[in-house]
């Protein structure tokens, strides 16, 4: 993880891709009181995290990433808890359209969630429309066709 007081950044590392995305200073210090967890825990047995090393991972030294699957299972676990159907490909729905709705741009979007290609896949599989948004772009319509009130 790298970062700055004003632009927490976190590397992203799959099978093909490996790239930085921006994070919000709330889960900068999710994962730097991970981090501090882990380098104590190492510390006790006079091991050390390499520069390398996953941060989440199940090998001690933090050398292997954890299975995908993993990622999964607490998703769904943690949406079970809460009471809510959500999972992994429910929740890139959601971050996608939530983002377009937002007024950020299609390929800021699909960046964001790794897809190439300009932002097709976003919007082709990913964003689902928002009943809010439509509203808004009802007004907005309505606004650019109605006429002015004569003034006598």
């Amino acid at each position: 993880m790298g970062s700055s007081p004003t632009r927490p950044t976190c590397r992203f590392i799959k099978t093909h891709q490996d790239r930085w995305l921006a994070i919000d200073p709330v889960t900068c210090a999710l994962i730097v009181s991970h981090l501090a967890e882990i380098t104590s825990e190492l510390a006790a047995v006079g091991a050390g995290l390499g520069d390398d090393a996953y941060l989440f991972s199940n090998d001690p030294a933090h050398a292997r990433p954890r299975n995908p699957d993993w990622v999964t299972h607490r998703v769904a676990d943690a949406a079970d808890a809460a009471g809510v159907e959500l999972d992994i490909k429910g929740g890139r729905h959601y971050t996608a359209s939530q983002l377009l709705a937002g007024g950020f741009d299609v390929r800021n979007t699909a960046a964001r969630l790794g897809h190439s290609g300009g932002g097709a896949t976003t919007l082709k599989h990913y964003a689902d429309p928002i009943s809010e948004v439509d509203r808004r772009a009802a007004a907005y319509l309505a606004q650019l066709t109605t006429r002015p009130a004569r003034r006598n």
